[in-house]
């Protein structure tokens, strides 16, 4: 990642918070700083058109080929997620693709094969773990993530505070640092979770 990029991930992260009127460890719902950035999110049913067929391939035959996708349409960002998916996956699935539209990605081509089936046609590595990052900020933004760790090390417990799943906090409380900095600090105990 380019330099300076993750500090203005958090910076970025902490001035939606305050414009929705949230701090940094307060829960945020991705479906309201959708709303507040002007970006539609529907789930496949409310796609207009998409086959029942579709819907049963995307939603009950093979939910888990896919999380979310953003579609540009008419000068408008729509996201689509996977209502099959648990709640802190959507969460997270809608942050990472929220973070592709504040990033002013380019969304991936989008074909439909012969069988009348949806399908990405190109993946960008990089712009992917930009939004990973930067959903990863929005969802759980370092300080606010410390803030909390400090008074329960329960990756369950921090979870459910910010409605995402204890994967999804392992994985920021590594990337961020704060599991090194709590192990050198010697003053926090990670309970096992």
């Amino acid at each position: 990642m380019r330099r300076g990029f993750k500090s203005w991930c958090e910076r970025t992260s902490a001035d939606y918070r305050s414009q929705l009127g949230l701090d940094l460890a307060d829960a945020l719902e991705p479906r309201e700083l959708a709303g507040h950035i002007g970006v539609l999110v529907w789930t496949p049913r409310e796609v207009p058109g998409l086959s029942t067929r579709s819907i049963e391939q995307l939603t009950e035959i093979d939910p888990s080929s896919w999380s979310a996708v953003t579609v540009a349409a008419g000068g408008h960002n729509l996201i689509i997620v996977n209502s099959a998916h648990a709640p802190t996956r959507q969460r997270s699935s809608l942050a990472h693709e929220l973070a592709h539209v504040v990033l002013n990605h380019r969304p991936a081509e989008t074909r439909v094969s012969e069988e009348g089936f949806l399908f990405r046609d190109r993946y960008d590595s990089e712009q992917e773990e930009e939004a990973d990052w930067l959903g990863g900020a929005l969802l759980l933004p370092r300080d606010g993530l410390l803030n909390v760790y400090r008074r329960n090390s329960s990756s369950e417990v921090i979870g459910r505070h910010f409605g995402v799943s204890t994967k999804f906090v392992d994985w920021r409380l590594r990337t961020t640092g704060i599991l090194l900095q709590a192990t050198r600090a010697g003053r926090w105990r990670r309970r096992a979770g």
